[in-house]
């Protein structure tokens, strides 16, 4: 994939969040999480130990989240196209043979439209699982209704895939910077609520207290500022 479309992927891939606004979050919870243990051992080497360690992990887990979510793209958009192979020749083998394809399948009244449109004698084709209620339907009325099961084609070129993924990519619009403010699973608000709650037992409570009264800031202040300029 072209950098465009590996960058539109990503943000479904993080909820929306850009590269910017990723690394933001791991900068923030690897230096909260260095200043929670200097808090405890007053070691300055500790501190920018795990925070060092913090945003190494982070950064892998998102890396392996991304290789996850692009093998899933990959093999969707292969399994798609294979499909749709597949439904072109089975058609037209079809049609050459005169019948007729409903795709998808219609429901009752739908079938009984076109049973009434085409006439006695029509032999209707779907695909999928067979549905009983309609072949009594389409008999009663003179026709009939054939289901074939799913089948796939060949396996595509590695250029049609690219292509279908680069055209199926989520579009960008010109707001989307606006997602800079956004607040995917509460982390912020969830973490300092954890904290105040912390500050009950722990030692030295009003320095918990702080990063707590800090994170519901932050946390409040994204939250505010999405839903007003989503307004």
């Amino acid at each position: 994939m072209d950098t465009s479309t590996k960058r539109a992927y990503k943000r479904s891939c993080f909820q929306g969040r850009g590269l910017f606004a990723r690394w933001m979050d791991h900068a923030f919870f690897s230096i909260l999480g260095g200043v929670c243990l200097f808090i405890l051992t007053k070691s300055m080497v500790l501190s920018v130990a795990l925070s060092l360690a913090t945003v190494l992990f982070l950064a892998l887990w998102d890396r392996r989240r991304w290789s996850r979510f692009e093998r899933q793209l990959w093999h969707q958009a292969v399994k798609a196209i294979r499909r749709e192979t597949w439904l072109k020749r089975e058609a037209e083998r079809i049609r050459q043979a005169g019948g007729i394809v409903l795709y998808p399948t219609p429901d009752k009244d739908e079938l009984t439209g076109l049973c009434l449109r085409m006439g006695q004698g029509t032999e209707f084709h779907c695909f999928g699982e067979p549905q009983p209620d309609l072949s009594p339907l389409c008999s009663s009325l003179g026709c009939k209704v054939s289901f074939h099961p799913w089948g796939e084609g060949e396996e595509p070129e590695q250029k049609q895939v690219i292509e279908r993924l680069k055209n199926e990519a989520p579009k960008q619009d010109k707001g989307q910077w606006r997602d800079l403010l956004r607040l995917p699973g509460n982390r912020y608000l969830m973490t300092g609520c954890l904290l105040l709650l912390f500050s009950v037992w722990l030692r030295r409570a009003l320095y918990w207290r702080l990063l707590g009264s800090l994170c519901l800031l932050i946390g409040g202040l994204r939250v505010s500022f999405h839903r007003i300029l989503k307004t």
